[in-house]
């Protein structure tokens, strides 16, 4: 069967999974470098929220450090005085959603420079979504796995606790996997509509034929 007697929607996904390896490998390996401006919003999101308890976030490879004000025993020096509680936070979890973001741009039939700025606005987006889930995961480690001392500094009610819990389930769950796919239906919503018309009807489409 020739190529282009494919039907549109048999070539977009064609094109989707030959860029979806490259693109995740791509952003696997230059994530070290994305953590950067991300440890540097986070360490100013949640010293302001959390002040009593955050004394930082810093970056650690391609995991960010956080370093709380809760004294724990010295695990290096047993008996001796008490050091600052730090724990890692993984952000990949948070972010997979710019390589599959990435690669469905890079398969849509349009101009590069039409590409080019909305593939920024989305990695905006999606950066704003990577660090609400970086943010609602150290809540819950705050909130649930760093002892009653920590939870007197929070002073949560139980119905925070409770939206603490659903916060990180979107934030880890949800969000990741259905923002790239929702914005990219919403910046390229033309192509979308034509993946489901006849080729009659979507040979008059103009910034189709423009495409690359």
């Amino acid at each position: 069967m020739v190529w282009r007697d494919l039907s549109l929607l048999t070539r977009f996904t064609v094109y989707t999974l030959l860029w979806l390896p490259v693109c995740f490998a791509a952003w696997y390996f230059l994530s070290i470098l994305s953590v950067l401006p991300l440890s540097s919003l986070m360490d100013f999101i949640m010293t302001n929220v959390y002040p009593q308890l955050i004394g930082g976030v810093r970056s650690n490879g391609n995991e960010l450090l956080v370093q709380t004000f809760m004294a724990i025993p010295n695990p290096q020096v047993p008996g001796g005085p008490d050091v600052a509680a730090v724990f890692e936070v993984n952000p990949l979890p948070y972010g997979y959603g710019v390589p599959m973001y990435t690669a469905l741009v890079l398969a849509s039939p349009i101009h590069v420079r039409e590409k080019a700025w909305r593939w920024a606005v989305g990695l905006l987006i999606l950066g704003l979504v990577q660090a609400f889930g970086v943010a609602t995961n150290i809540t819950k480690i705050l909130a649930f796995q760093m002892g009653e001392g920590a939870r007197e500094r929070l002073g949560f009610s139980p119905l925070a606790y409770e939206g603490v819990a659903i916060a990180y389930q979107i934030g880890y769950l949800i969000l990741p996997a259905v923002s790239p796919i929702l914005i990219w239906v919403w910046q390229f919503r033309g192509f979308v509509s034509t993946l489901t018309e006849s080729p009659s009807s979507r040979s008059k489409a103009p910034w189709l034929r423009k495409g690359a």
